[in-house]
């Protein structure tokens, strides 16, 4: 499931931020059914009824899960007699969580300019900036210092104080740098063979990547792009909540990733950077695809040997 990260930058809290969200009754212009002169549904609610808290990262948030749905006219088909395709429905789901000073929003769609549209119409703004995308800031030299990770550290913890491995990668994508072409690989034992495609040719690019992480007893399948969206798959969580409600579970998990294991997958790699003896850098990514190379190569003298044995 694509999820975003938002800021709200409206200067309210999060109680008014919501309150002001669930009285939609008191701004919203309802929209009219052009052929039947009926209003059109729109919905928002809260799952919690208190605001929940958490503490990740040393921090205390506080938190909720906003569902909502609302309905709109299909461009076009404004006289066709057909409700169901003149009429089209909108939904989804809004975590929205503060620590207090700032307020943010994880919501189920990417980060561009129609889920804008649909949070600030949520929210009754009208301003350019009240509410910006805040997406992570990730490059394909992480992706590639995953990948090396995962092969050659996967028993090591990438952060010191937490129990945080890249259990290892179950899914990627790479595309040519011009777009024309795109390798892709899934599977669980996929391993040797992603790091043999995503750099078998030179213009490779590895532009999406999904890890199975294991975060103290969470473990959890996230995809990462790079334009910074973050995927979670729910449905292969194991943890704590997986008996929550499904609202809970959402919440809770999303909060997790977003708070804790992203920042501190980030840290790991941007640590391995930076350390006096580099275990991340331009001569080690060389030694890296060097071995990948080397890998290559046995693979295929075996396969000739093999053939050739048959052969006789």
């Amino acid at each position: 499931m694509t999820l975003s990260r938002w800021t709200d930058n409206s200067g309210s809290s999060m109680e008014e931020i919501l309150e002001n969200m669930l009285n939609y009754e008191s701004w919203l212009t309802p929209e009219v059914d052009p052929l039947t002169d009926d209003y059109l549904r729109y919905r928002v609610s809260k799952l919690f009824e208190e605001n929940q808290m958490i503490t990740l990262n040393n921090q205390e948030f506080s938190y909720n899960y906003i569902e909502y749905e609302y309905e709109r006219v299909r461009p076009g088909e404004e006289t066709n007699e057909m409700r169901s395709s003149r009429i089209y429905s909108i939904s989804g789901y809004i975590i929205i969580y503060t620590d207090g000073i700032n307020t943010q929003c994880i919501t189920d769609r990417s980060g561009g300019d129609y889920t804008k549209t649909i949070l600030r119409k949520l929210n009754n703004y009208s301003k350019r900036l009240e509410l910006t995308p805040n997406p992570f800031t990730i490059s394909e030299d992480m992706f590639i210092w995953m990948i090396y990770r995962v092969l050659n550290y996967g028993e090591i913890s990438l952060d010191e104080d937490a129990h945080l491995l890249l259990q290892k990668i179950i899914g990627f994508k790479g595309s040519t740098n011009d777009r024309l072409a795109e390798v892709k690989g899934t599977g669980n034992k996929i391993m040797n063979l992603l790091s043999t495609l995503a750099f078998l040719f030179e213009n490779e690019q590895v532009s999406f990547i999904k890890p199975r992480i294991e975060y103290e007893k969470e473990t959890v399948e996230i995809s990462l792009d790079l334009n910074g969206t973050i995927d979670i798959d729910f449905e292969t969580y194991i943890g704590n909540h997986i008996m929550s409600q499904d609202y809970e579970k959402k919440s809770i998990v999303s909060l997790i990733t977003f708070l804790e294991i992203i920042p501190k997958i980030l840290t790991s790699y941007h640590n391995d950077k930076e350390k006096e003896d580099a275990p991340w850098s331009i001569d080690e990514k060389v030694r890296f695809f060097t071995s990948i190379g080397e890998s290559i190569q046995e693979k295929i003298i075996e396969k000739i040997k093999l053939a050739s044995s048959e052969a006789v």
